[in-house]
């Protein structure tokens, strides 16, 4: 069953099934919101529709969470995120209406927190936010107007973490390459890296000094969890399995669903 109201000009949905209902399936908020971004996978074309990355998400979450799709930044408020187990965000810039003091403070009380993509790039004039995700987006070099998505090799860091174990020792993937500043690589849990043999390290717009070339990463906020993926730019990469089964376990680890 599809449960769906328009609210503000923004589309709420909720997804789930009958038979969900009974068990109680973890509830789960999606916040896409795009701002002035060059996101188009998260951009819809009319408040009533849903962005390519909106439908993708609850295509392959369906039967696993109860989800609610939302831009809209008043859903993300002290008493409204009681509601949900865990807040994904793929977002950009400065979405308005959320209530972010009270948003770590859910984190840190022991929500789960998923960030994807540029999600990174999000908040940076409020450095709490940064250091509950664990980055900032800092630039991304290699993109160009002609080529925005940058064939790479990604390096399992972690092969044990529920996020990554079905991905073997590395693999190859197109999308928009982040590189980040303020990485608390001593307080997280690194997950995925670049590999630089597949990168242009030439171009002088990388960070040389770089040791680490984060791509997705786990880490505690308080008594919450937190994980992040910078991978999600484009179509192609949601209708990778690879990546669909990175997300989806991603978010139960953080909601603790596993042990690691």
């Amino acid at each position: 069953m599809i449960l769906a109201r328009v609210s503000a000009s923004f589309l709420v949905l909720t997804v789930g099934v009958l038979a969900a209902q009974d068990a109680k399936l973890p509830a789960v908020l999606f916040f896409a919101n795009p701002m002035t971004s060059d996101n188009d996978v998260i951009r819809r074309a009319t408040p009533e529709s849903l962005s390519v990355a909106e439908r993708y998400f609850v295509e392959i979450t369906n039967g696993i969470f109860d989800v609610t799709v939302t831009q809209d930044g008043a859903q993300l408020t002290r008493g409204k995120l009681s509601r949900y187990q865990a807040v994904v965000f793929f977002t950009a810039i400065n979405p308005p209406g959320v209530d972010k003091e009270a948003l770590l403070d859910w984190v840190a009380a022991g929500g789960a927190f998923i960030g994807i993509h540029s999600t990174a790039n999000t908040y940076q004039n409020y450095p709490p936010f940064g250091q509950m995700l664990g980055a900032y987006y800092d630039r991304r070099p290699w993109r160009t107007k002609e080529n925005p998505q940058t064939k790479v090799r990604v390096k399992v860091v972690d092969k044990t973490h529920p996020a990554t174990q079905h991905l073997g020792d590395s693999f190859e993937i197109a999308d928009d390459i982040y590189q980040f500043k303020n990485f608390d690589r001593a307080n997280l849990q690194m997950l995925l890296s670049l590999d630089p043999a597949s990168l242009d390290t030439a171009n002088p717009r990388m960070n040389a000094q770089d040791k680490d070339l984060p791509v997705s990463w786990a880490k505690s906020h308080g008594k919450g969890r937190v994980f992040y993926t910078s991978l999600g730019d484009g179509e192609p990469t949601w209708k990778d399995l690879k990546y669909r089964t990175h997300l989806i376990k991603g978010i139960q680890w953080a909601m603790g669903q596993t042990t690691q």
